[in-house]
């Protein structure tokens, strides 16, 4: 009866059981016992046979020896060993008790183990896992799954690192048992809360931005990344908070923020004051070549003038949008022709620009302007001697490279014009010829029946700069 006794209590325990005699001789063992056993022997064990025999390590040996011997004498003892099972390494926590007669003297030795190998990686794991949270500098912050409500007292913290304490004044022991609402005032914003709560009863990782407390009352701005941990079969066990006092990061983009307005601000001035600098010096172009009393010298006066102006539309471009590094390049050439038209007072020419959204670098904005101011004058000129009735300009972009064309449709073009174009020594044509150059182009004159083509063609990568060309050439 106590024999089967023994053998049901065995079979209940996790782990291995096991008794000997003060000879070592073994008087009883579970079925984990003998499964252990057979591991280490290649055989099962006996009733009777020294317990001393089955361990092949001696210096696993000896430690079990010195503990025996304690528990033979009467004390309790509690220990671990590390275990070899070929190639696998296991650690297994021993508990011996002494087993007495009704004199109370030790007649034998009660052994039961378990494999704590998993738990003890774990502890071990958790430990350095403590380290490291340690040392972090943003906040970290663990509380329970649930509940959620605040009136059913949840989600309490479970644990908080050091840079938590440090970010808000209060130890760990105190917030503990508390919950995030501790960190809570009048100036947390009500909709970043129910934003947060809509995520946690989704069981869905949220961030959000909150006004939060200090234990003595001060302010600060935290940016908040909540998560879900689950367990291996998807449970949400917890939420794991990492915090950021984003207080001073908020502060210095407000600054830079207000620094940027003004520099806006300041540009923008700076383009209206060029754009007016150089409205003053076309008027006093205009005003000399009314006075002029040499023949030609006032026509010399009014293209200079036209020419300054294509630069002067640049700037005005500039003051009227926000990003001062590049220019919309459909828009300045609708603004040279619309300038085009009115100094040429040809209304009965129909001018178009096809859209082209293409951003044009400030460096190249000049030199581009110009020679397009050049192209339609010669349309607005010699197309419409020739019998133009509609001019327009149009894009073509590439990967590296823009084409801007300039059209008319004039039937009574001179069959050998771009030859006279090309060894033209007319001012404004050579000064074309050096602005392609200058941005690495080329421009191209293309007659064709009952339409003259006149293109610019220069390389432009999609960063804006001059494909295959140093950085800010030009």
């Amino acid at each position: 009866m106590l024999e089967f006794i023994l053998r049901s209590v065995g079979e209940g325990i996790p782990g291995t059981l096991f008794c000997h005699d003060l000879n070592q001789r073994i008087r009883f063992f579970n079925d984990a016992f003998a499964s252990q056993y057979l591991r280490l022997t290649g055989r099962v064990p006996q009733l009777g046979e020294p317990t001393v025999d089955f361990l092949p390590d001696p210096e696993l040996r000896a430690e079990i020896e010195k503990y025996r011997r304690r528990a033979a004498a009467g004390e309790p003892v509690t220990a671990e060993y590390t275990v070899h099972f070929g190639e696998a390494v296991e650690i297994w926590e021993i508990h011996c008790r002494p087993v007495r007669d009704d004199h109370g003297q030790v007649i034998g030795i009660l052994a039961w183990g378990q494999d704590v190998t998993a738990r003890k990686q774990e502890r071990e794991f958790l430990q350095r896992l403590e380290v490291i949270l340690a040392q972090m500098q943003d906040a970290v912050l663990v509380t329970e799954a649930w509940p959620i409500d605040a009136d059913e007292g949840g989600p309490r913290i479970l644990y908080v690192n050091e840079a938590f304490e440090r970010m808000t004044g209060y130890t760990r022991a105190e917030v503990i048992g508390q919950t995030p609402r501790i960190l809570q005032g009048p100036r947390t914003r009500r909709e970043e809360l129910d934003r947060l709560r809509a995520a946690l009863e989704q069981w869905q990782p949220v961030r959000v931005e909150l006004v939060n407390y200090r234990k003595d009352g001060r302010e600060f701005l935290v940016d908040i990344s909540i998560s879900p941990v689950r367990d291996p079969t998807g449970k949400v066990v917890c939420w794991v908070a990492i915090q950021r006092d984003v207080t001073r990061e908020k502060a210095m983009v407000d600054i830079l923020q207000d620094a940027l307005e003004e520099r806006q601000v300041l540009l923008q001035e700076v383009h209206h004051r060029v754009k007016n600098n150089f409205q003053t010096i076309i008027s006093l172009l205009e005003l000399q070549a009314v006075h002029l009393e040499q023949p030609g010298f006032d026509r010399l006066l009014y293209d200079m003038a036209s020419r300054i102006r294509a630069m002067a539309l640049i700037h005005e471009q500039l003051y009227q949008q926000s990003d001062f590094s590049h220019v919309l390049l459909d828009e300045l050439c609708a603004s040279l022709v619309a300038h085009m038209q009115q100094v040429t007072a040809a209304a009965s020419v129909r001018a178009e620009v096809r859209p082209g959204h293409i951003a044009l670098p400030l460096n190249r904005a000049v030199p581009v302007a110009l020679i397009v101011h050049e192209l339609l004058l010669n349309a607005f000129k010699h197309g419409v001697a020739a019998g133009a009735h509609h001019i327009a300009v149009q894009f073509r972009r590439t990967a590296d490279a823009v084409t801007i064309e300039v059209i008319d449709d004039g039937r009574h073009h001179p069959p050998d014009l771009p030859a006279q174009l090309e060894g033209s020594r007319h001012f404004g044509l050579r000064m074309v010829r050096l602005l392609a150059r200058q941005l690495h182009g080329s421009v191209d004159f293309m007659p064709e029946t009952g339409r003259f083509c006149a293109a610019l063609t220069f390389p432009l990568g999609p960063d804006g700069e001059p494909a295959g060309t140093p950085p800010g050439y030009g």
